[in-house]
């Protein structure tokens, strides 16, 4: 026997014992892709118009994004990701409320929604906090969803001086 036949009868039973499922079929998912954006993951936030450390209140950061999806006859979503700060040496201590965005993206350009969300994080004795986040996403038609490429985009909605902190601080 040829090393050819060898090789063609090892793909026959390798097929065969994979039953129907072919292993080199490609499955294309329209679930979104999903992301933090770079610059507004992180928040920094001082007291008083210092920007040294000792006037670092706190910092928060966008965390663990993940994004599970069910296809059918529409596209849902569920992006889970955490929120967690650590204290600086200028915080006084208790809760902050954060804003969050999510935008929805199509191809990469055109924003089909953005919301913005709060978060309250309660500190602990030990200037750390966390808290889960759970957003839900929809796209109406799987035809929809096959038109375009989507993409999930979190991120905390910045004041100008925060985003410019975010820069500068690279």
């Amino acid at each position: 026997m040829s090393v050819r036949s060898v090789l063609l009868l090892g793909l026959v039973f390798f097929l065969a014992a994979c039953g129907n499922k072919n292993p080199l079929e490609v499955t294309v998912s329209r679930c979104p892709a999903v992301a933090v954006v770079g610059d507004a993951g992180t928040l920094t936030r001082f007291k008083g118009d210092g920007r040294n450390v000792e006037d670092v209140a706190f910092t928060a950061s966008i965390m663990d994004v993940r994004l599970t999806c069910e296809e059918a006859d529409d596209v849902k979503s569920r992006v889970t990701f955490s929120v967690g700060a650590k204290a600086g040496e200028a915080f006084n201590g208790g809760s902050v409320t954060l804003p969050y965005f999510i935008v929805v993206l199509k191809d990469n350009s055109q924003i089909v929604t953005k919301r913005v969300f709060d978060v309250t994080l309660q500190f602990d004795n030990n200037g750390h906090a966390m808290s889960n986040e759970v957003i839900a996403q929809h796209i109406p038609t799987i035809d929809q969803a096959r038109r375009y490429n989507y993409e999930v985009l979190v991120g905390f909605q910045l004041a100008a001086q925060d985003a410019v902190y975010n820069m500068e601080r690279r």
